[in-house]
């Protein structure tokens, strides 16, 4: 199966390689560079606040929120590395554990799933959490090292974050397991998770990713929290916190002399980089809002 899934991509690679030399379409051309800098430099926007609303088409037969301006099929804003390794096992659009979430016909938020897997010989997992997040997907990791597949943070310059603002329902799967090797059932309950995090950019220009997350050095402020079952049919609406991580650092944040990318992390099942999450589970998500430090008179 590895080879079957690698083949496609190093064709893929090896033929990119002779573009220049066969003539290829300016556009194409463009389209590759646009991508490439995107995975280097990210997408940057002004906006702070994502209603998700509005989806784009992805290439690989799956749909993301678009900001709409600065984002394009192949380099988005938000991004799903769930969504992306799924593309082996989905039959249609609504297989995938990142939807649109659909009232009255439109889109009218985000719908993240815990869904049914597929483990063989040591690769994948009985059960993908859903995961939506601003930063990209490393495709070449996806098999060999998942957690470090999923690039976390875009740009940003707004300000200082200070709270994230989002409207949400939660429904937890029945059974909680252990997705890898076996199918152990645990004695749990699920939880979704939202993650916040403000780090700074270093000279290497790399991401935190699932194993970073919340432990990289280059992190200046943070946010955490699960989310437990609501009532059926209800919205609730949570403010979080960005906290300093430390103080002195946080003090200093300087963005004309620095550059910083900003990460906001959904999930719908708040273990899910254990591989671990309960089939069911849901996190439905509306109006999700940045809200700055107010700066000082002085």
């Amino acid at each position: 199966m590895t080879k079957h899934i690698f083949l496609p991509l190093a064709l893929t690679l090896a033929m990119a390689s002779l573009l220049p030399a066969c003539g290829a379409d300016p556009l194409e051309e463009k389209e590759i560079a646009l991508a490439r800098k995107a995975a280097t430099e990210g997408v940057l926007t002004t906006t702070q606040h994502y209603d998700f609303t509005q989806w784009l088409e992805i290439p690989d037969g799956y749909s993301l929120p678009t900001i709409g301006k600065g984002d394009t099929p192949t380099a988005t804003y938000w991004a799903s590395a769930s969504n992306q390794g799924y593309t082996f096992l989905a039959q249609g659009k609504s297989d995938f554990p990142v939807t649109p979430l659909l009232i009255d016909g439109r889109a009218q938020g985000a719908s993240i799933r815990t869904v049914k897997g597929a483990y063989f010989f040591g690769i994948g997992s009985n059960v993908v959490a859903g995961s939506l997040y601003t930063g990209s997907v490393d495709k070449r990791k996806l098999i060999s090292s998942s957690l470090e597949s999923s690039l976390f943070g875009q740009p940003y310059t707004s300000g200082v974050p200070e709270w994230l603002e989002f409207r949400y329902q939660y429904k937890s799967g029945e059974t909680v397991i252990q997705g890898q090797n076996r199918r152990v059932e645990l004695p749990a309950t699920d939880k979704g998770s939202v993650s916040i995090v403000l780090y700074e950019i270093t000279d290497d220009a790399s991401y935190l990713n699932g194993l970073t997350l919340q432990s990289d050095p280059r992190i200046v402020a943070k946010g955490y929290t699960e989310l437990e079952a609501t009532p059926e049919g209800q919205w609730r609406e949570l403010e979080l916190r960005v906290a300093p991580v430390d103080a002195a650092r946080y003090a200093r944040i300087d963005f004309a002399a620095r550059r910083y990318r900003l990460a906001l992390v959904f999930a719908s099942s708040y273990r899910g980089a254990e591989f671990i999450g309960a089939l069911g589970s849901e996190l439905r998500l509306q109006d999700v809002r940045i809200k700055d430090r107010v700066k000082s008179s002085n």
